[in-house]
């Protein structure tokens, strides 16, 4: 009878601690079961604010710079030291960079920028178009890290294209006349900006004419050539003029007109 009790209670405590060793296991496949949950769920919110990070740390103006830096090849700091005769354009998520010559487009879209910029060819300066695509994380990669100075160069462009339409629209009587005014202010900027006698040899040279554009060189006060006014087939003029071999084989073209 003793015997049997002592069975009886050894079964029930074997009984007991099977129980408990399942409740635990339970217990604790439940947790690993919780704490996986969890880190899959915090995974994905870090994953979304990264993005959303990502998304809202550069604008299309910022990544439109950071194209044309790239093709370029310029840092921004040396950008930054010309900005105040940079021209700059927009339209919608289109941008257009020009220094009063040949422009560069860059057009921005979800994950990259297409950058459409003259080329110089055989045939002379800006008669085909060249084109580049870069990534918007390769651009940010490369140039991220300077944005307060991208956003420095954009400002002040964006502040010389609104002073630049406000004048135009001021001075501008109608689009008929525009033309005409512009071509008028370029020459009489050309006939004050040089000396006397730099305006009389200016006077006397020959222009030089190749691809259908005129090219008449512009003097500083010490007679030596500072831009070049370019007058296209439509009658309008503008500036031009770099340490480019594409310019320097114009000025070269010109002074062997000139024989000089």
């Amino acid at each position: 009878m003793k015997k049997r009790l002592i069975l009886t209670i050894s079964l029930f405590l074997v009984s007991l601690t099977l129980v408990g060793c399942n409740s635990n296991q339970t217990s604790n496949n439940s947790a690993k079961a919780e704490n996986s949950s969890l880190r899959a769920e915090n995974a994905s919110l870090k994953s979304k604010e990264s993005n959303k990070t990502r998304k809202e740390k550069y604008s299309n103006e910022d990544y439109a710079l950071m194209a044309y830096l790239k093709l370029q090849g310029q840092t921004p700091d040396e950008l930054n030291s010309n900005k105040s005769n940079m021209n700059w354009k927009q339209d919608g998520n289109k941008f257009t960079i020009d220094f009063g010559a040949h422009s560069t487009m860059m057009m921005v879209t979800d994950k990259q920028v297409q950058v459409t910029y003259d080329k110089t060819t055989n045939n002379g300066m800006g008669q085909g178009n060249g084109h580049k695509v870069y990534s918007k994380q390769e651009l940010a990669d490369e140039f991220g890290n300077q944005k307060n100075t991208l956003k420095e160069i954009i400002n002040t462009a964006q502040e010389n294209d609104n002073n630049s339409t406000s004048n135009n629209s001021s001075t501008t009587p109608s689009v008929n006349n525009q033309t005409t005014t512009q071509s008028n202010q370029n020459s009489n900027t050309i006939t004050n900006s040089t000396s006397s006698s730099n305006t009389n040899n200016t006077n006397e040279e020959k222009p030089l004419v190749k691809n259908g554009y005129t090219y008449r060189p512009k003097y500083n006060e010490n007679g030596q050539v500072d831009a070049w006014m370019v007058t296209g087939p439509d009658g309008r003029t503008f500036g031009g003029g770099d340490p480019s071999p594409a310019w320097q084989e114009i000025e070269s073209e010109y002074n062997s007109l000139n024989n000089k």
